[in-house]
């Protein structure tokens, strides 16, 4: 069989129709953007496991009434440095916005300011909050809980979420420091997209049904589950859940549902975010001279043996956004036809090739 060749959709267009899906499923057209920019922003860094792929289930969610097309996003307990944000039952792009806005406006005047967030939902690439902190000069912080995805160290069955965790450093270099990472081996994101795209996946990203390691990412679903990142990976998962659901008294562990197949069903997801105020401690273009000359040390370090270089976090993506901006971003006939269905389904016009 002849592979299909992979289109690059210009960042333009893919937002449009982005737009253009939510608004048909009931978003006001701020938001609709809002949730838009999360999306392409994954695509644009090369996490397309949580772009323009998950666009059919935020929109069955409100579509399904299983998330708020208009929260309330609100405080519903505070002191100077930390707040407690309800998000209404809003989609969770929606909410986290609203609550790192309100991060950053207290850490202006509070050095610091701490956000947990309760009654919200599946919020996308973490590192987009955290993001929003260095046009103020700060230092960003995000994590959040998720359904059960993810066996424990030394489990074969799914008993916790891979609770994201995403901080973002401003530096003199163009490309900020950004570490983004699931604390499984691998997102359920990307299982999916590989599912999408029939490819086989290495051994040790997943477990199947009966617990044995398997290539095939449709194994994952719907009673297979992810591998944590070691002992390590485990026991961040744990101060996440910790973090986002308990201190907050969102949803844990198996009270959250699978945001992407109960979207009838509210999730009461978890959510925390930080700002720190580089100003409180140091002049904000000091300590980016200070982190360049670290990177700096860091990079000229000996690469061992066929490696590429020494990259930073961050870095990679800072370069696959140059080239998308440039070539477009690729989305696989896969996605494509999945994204051409969702179109016709509430009448509006697919992707343009």
């Amino acid at each position: 069989m002849e592979k299909k060749e992979t289109p690059f959709i210009p960042v333009a267009v893919l937002r449009d129709f982005s737009v253009r899906s939510f608004q048909a499923s009931g978003l006001s057209p701020e938001h609709a953007g809002w949730i838009s920019d999360t999306l392409i922003q994954s695509e644009l860094r090369g996490v397309g496991s949580h772009g323009i792929i998950r666009l059919p289930f935020y929109c069955k969610r409100l579509l399904d009434g299983g998330s708020n097309a208009n929260p309330d996003v609100r405080i519903v307990a505070q002191k100077p440095s930390s707040i407690l944000v309800d998000g209404d039952n809003g989609l969770g792009q929606i909410v986290s916005i609203r609550a790192m806005e309100m991060v950053i406006e207290r850490a202006r005047t509070q050095g610091i300011c701490f956000a947990g967030v309760r009654n919200s939902c599946h919020f996308g690439m973490t590192a987009y909050y955290p993001l929003m902190a260095l046009n103020s000069g700060m230092i960003g912080l995000a994590g959040c809980n998720t359904a059960t995805v993810m066996a424990p160290w030394g489990g074969g069955k799914s008993a916790i979420g891979n609770n994201p965790l995403a901080i973002t450093v401003p530096t003199n270099k163009p490309y900020t420091l950004v570490l983004d990472m699931a604390m499984s081996v691998v997102s359920g994101g990307k299982v999916r997209l590989e599912a999408v795209k029939g490819t086989k996946i290495p051994l040790g990203w997943i477990l199947d049904e009966q617990g044995r390691p398997t290539d095939n990412p449709a194994d994952m679903f719907p009673n297979g589950t992810l591998l944590p990142m070691g002992y390590k990976g485990f026991g961040m998962a744990i101060m996440i859940e910790i973090l986002s659901g308990v201190l907050t008294r969102a949803a844990t562990l198996g009270e959250i549902p699978l945001w992407f197949d109960k979207t009838a069903t509210p999730t009461n997801l978890g959510h925390f975010f930080m700002a720190i105020d580089i100003g409180t401690f140091l002049a904000p273009d000091s300590f980016k001279d200070l982190v360049g000359r670290l990177i700096d040390e860091l990079k000229s370090s000996p690469p061992m043996e066929g490696s590429a270089g020494i990259f930073m976090p961050g870095e990679m993506e800072y370069l696959k956004e140059q080239e998308y901006r440039q070539s477009g971003i690729p989305v696989s006939p896969e996605v494509l036809k999945t994204l051409d269905a969702f179109a016709q389904k509430v009448g509006i016009a697919p992707v343009p090739r």
